[in-house]
């Protein structure tokens, strides 16, 4: 049987995940592989190839990440995970559907793209479910701290504050051809003119009155 990069992937973040869990036993990663991957995965022939590659050294009930083995799972883990915060914080995916994709995102974003996601959302140091993202280059450049997303909802924007608008994510299409009316059109520059009692938002001479769940579909990059 012929091994795929996708099983061994999935081997390598199985093995991440039970580690996490303080569990290095190869029938922990076995039920997390039943358990998660999206396509079934013969384990025990993936393990016989990274053996082979140096990816692990393990026995017959443990196992251990070799120095490239932990770099490539790292990778892997690091994708997936910022997968789930762009689907979820982003595109307000449905949890089936962002693990679906995620779990195909980590399998074909490369470093560059990966770099761009993980700034874009402003470093994130969890994942949704709370599971620690590694950290990359990109991460490592900046301290932490200071770092906030180059996209903001709309809603979050302080009084005052301008940006210009990135992308909308309306829940219905109609939606989106009544802000385009608006003038609320990916380029344009907006502010923030009132957040109470109601969200006023001023697009040059013209002010908008806005529901707060309209706000939160409307992505700007801060000026």
């Amino acid at each position: 049987m012929t091994v795929t990069q996708n099983w061994i992937d999935e081997v390598l973040e199985a093995m991440w995940v039970a580690r996490e869990k303080g569990h290095q036993s190869l029938d922990e990663v076995r039920t997390i592989c039943q358990a998660d991957a999206q396509q079934p995965v013969d384990v025990n022939s993936s393990l016989e190839e990274m053996r082979r590659r140096n990816l692990v050294t393990d026995d017959e009930e443990s196992f251990n990440f070799t120095p490239e083995g932990e770099k490539m799972a790292e990778a892997i883990i690091r994708r997936h995970r910022l997968a789930e915060r762009l689907l979820s914080d982003v595109l307000n995916v449905s949890e089936q559907s962002m693990e679906v994709t995620a779990c195909q995102f980590e399998h074909i974003l490369n470093p560059e793209v990966t770099e761009s996601v993980c700034s874009f959302l402003g470093h994130p140091p969890l994942c949704p479910h709370g599971s620690p993202i590694p950290q990359g280059d990109c991460c490592r450049t900046y301290k932490t701290e200071n770092i906030k997303p180059l996209v903001n909802r709309l809603s979050e924007l302080d009084l005052g504050k301008t940006g210009k608008i990135a992308f909308i994510t309306p829940s219905f299409h109609k939606r989106f051809d009544r802000l385009t009316a608006l003038g609320l059109i990916t380029g344009n520059e907006i502010m923030v003119h009132q957040r109470q009692p109601s969200f006023v938002v001023r697009i040059g001479e013209t002010e908008l009155a806005l529901d707060k769940e309209i706000a939160r579909e409307i992505y700007v990059r801060i000026s």
